[in-house]
């Protein structure tokens, strides 16, 4: 509630949200969805967004602001989305995690990260089967395992920030318990494929703008190719 009210709603951030709306709605939104903007230019403010917006925490008679927005979409209330959130500065390629909602299971990649947030946020720890054998080996699923998993959390957003970032710890590197940059790269070809066949499914990824963001020339390679791949 706070968030929105602090929020001016630009024209830009109210076609996104309408976007999400009708994709998580089955309504021909876009399934997949890439935020180009310089540094500080509101990339994560725009995720805050729709994490907010979609979570089904707050009735839409607490947040006035976005009435227009539900009205142009012809809904008429918000819709409640199960979110999985990848920050990659916030990710150690060489660290597993034991999520305490799901004892026995390690969380080694990215895949594995999104597939637990899932389960979590649908209260369905068996959503997570659908990719662990590729998150125990460090290999990338396929986009019909993705799509499985997004049908089965479905309807579902996966945010992705600060990717270029992760991409770039991965470069280079060998032995890491996250896979290899390949796989990472192979991985972000198949889940966009994988909304793209689902059937309420979105993914928003942020790409920097600035080499201020980029740094070096893994970054260059990063960027280039995980923007072609949301082109």
């Amino acid at each position: 509630v706070e968030f929105f009210a602090r929020t001016y709603v630009t024209e830009g951030m109210a076609g996104l949200l309408t976007e999400a709306l009708k994709r998580v709605n089955s309504k021909d939104g876009e399934p997949v969805i890439q935020l180009k903007t310089a540094f500080g230019g509101g990339k994560t403010h725009s995720m805050l967004a729709l994490y907010d917006m979609m979570r089904g925490k707050v009735s839409i008679e607490k947040l006035p602001n976005l009435k227009p927005i539900l009205s142009k979409t012809g809904f008429s209330e918000l819709p409640k989305v199960n979110v999985a959130v990848i920050v990659g500065t916030a990710l150690d390629p060489n660290k597993a995690k034991r999520p305490a909602y799901m004892p026995g299971i390690t969380i080694n990649t990215v895949w594995g990260e999104i597939a637990s947030q899932l389960a979590e946020a649908k209260g369905d720890p068996s959503l997570y089967d659908f990719v662990k054998e590729a998150d125990k080996k460090g290999v990338s699923p396929g986009s019909l395992a993705l799509k499985n998993l997004f049908d089965a959390a479905g309807p579902c957003m996966v945010l992705m920030d600060e990717l270029v970032a992760y991409a770039k710890k991965l470069y280079g590197a060998e032995g890491l318990v996250a896979g290899s940059y390949d796989n990472f790269i192979a991985f972000i070809q198949e889940i966009t494929e994988a909304a793209r066949a689902s059937k309420n499914s979105l993914v928003v990824a942020s790409i920097p703008e600035s080499e201020l963001e980029i740094g070096g020339e893994a970054g260059k390679l990063a960027l280039d190719t995980i923007e072609h791949t949301f082109g």
